[in-house]
């Protein structure tokens, strides 16, 4: 299991422990209190260099923290935030999100034009987790050519010209649809190309994967341990013993995955093929780890009211962030069949060749 940041991990659960978690699913709203507690020790900025406003630190400090709120079972912005949308603000205008923010990529339909007042935003942009709860939306569009750079269009979602429909995931975070009618926008050239960005949100998504599917594996063993039916503990029958086998199994597939994308994240000639591994499992995973942790805590497991409930809707609603398993399998089966990487290379981790890491950087 990868050995994330000791001293954020352990301070993230004194304020879970002191603020306290409503695991109520669907969830009536986000934990706002951790979030302020969070807010106020600068985690929400980890990652973020202090030259430009952040808190410092690595992106594997930002992802411990994560870790550590999901593993809670709490319903934070955190990752959309921190990871993704103010970190990206802060490259562009030299400091972070003036608020709580999040990040949705754009497709063709959205588009971006100079006014005599100043850019404006047209176009839907479509599915933006936790939209209703952010105070700056940054949206991503589109390269207008192959060796165009990406746009990043900051949006304050009570701007003119800005039209939203609500909806939720089944966790119960906000998941909306916003529509732009010459909507004043701050316009800047994204300092990353869009597969960095995409290869950003699935490491970030596979770490919480591994996360719930951590909560579950240990809630599952302490209640097999605990429950006594026909006058034995669950654990003590075959049957039980081996589905907890194949969970804990699962689970640290996930973990080992995870493990090694993390560790690849500074290093450009595997950090796309170790990305991409760590979403097929972790997404891959993700229902039989949740079917498993149902089955054995039987009915009570499936009532709004006991906390399984928050880490398995969140395997089911976020095992397609950031792309699918297949849509990961695909990347790797290309780069075998289309760029010529050897299997073997893919297989061990050894990566395909400096030329082809170099052609992929350059796109």
């Amino acid at each position: 299991m990868t050995n994330w940041n000791t001293e954020l991990v352990e301070a993230v659960a004194a304020m879970a422990e002191r603020v306290g978690i409503d695991t109520t699913t669907p969830a009536a709203g986000t934990d706002g209190a951790l979030w302020a507690a969070l807010t106020e020790a600068g985690f929400t900025e980890i990652g973020i260099p202090e030259d430009r406003g952040g808190s410092g630190g690595s992106t594997f400090d930002a992802l411990s923290v994560v870790h550590a709120v999901t593993g809670r079972g709490a319903l934070t912005m955190l990752l959309e935030h921190a990871v993704l949308a103010s970190c990206l603000v802060a490259e562009c205008t030299g400091s972070p999100a003036s608020g709580p923010a999040t990040l949705a990529a754009a497709g063709n339909g959205c588009t971006a034009r100079d006014t005599a007042d100043g850019a404006v935003l047209d176009g839907t942009v479509t599915g933006v987790v936790h939209g209703s709860d952010a105070e700056v939306l940054v949206v991503l569009l589109p390269a207008s050519g192959p060796a165009e750079r990406p746009s990043v269009a900051i949006v304050a979602p009570g701007a003119p010209g800005v039209t939203v429909e609500r909806g939720s995931d089944l966790l119960g975070a906000a998941l909306d649809d916003y529509h732009f009618t010459a909507t004043p926008v701050q316009l800047h050239e994204s300092p990353f190309r869009v597969t960095e960005l995409e290869e950003r949100g699935a490491l970030a998504y596979a770490v919480a994967l591994t996360a719930a599917a951590g909560a579950i594996r240990d809630r599952t063993l302490r209640y097999a341990a605990e429950r006594v039916q026909f006058g034995r503990r669950l654990a003590e029958f075959q049957a039980v013993q081996q589905r907890l086998a194949g969970l804990a199994a699962l689970t640290a597939l996930m973990e080992t995955a995870t493990e090694v994308a993390v560790a690849c994240d500074d290093d450009p000639a595997r950090r796309r093929t170790a990305f991409a591994a760590a979403k097929v499992v972790t997404s891959a995973s993700a229902r039989e780890v949740a079917a498993a942790g149902h089955q054995i805590h039987g009915a009570i497991g499936f009532t709004s009211e006991h906390s399984l409930g928050r880490f398995t809707t969140a395997l089911w609603s976020w095992r397609d962030r950031y792309g699918s398993e297949r849509y990961w399998s695909e990347v790797l089966a290309g780069q075998i069949l289309d760029e010529g990487a050897d299997p073997w290379d893919v297989i061990t981790g050894a990566g395909p060749t400096a030329a082809l890491a170099a052609e992929r950087t350059s796109r």
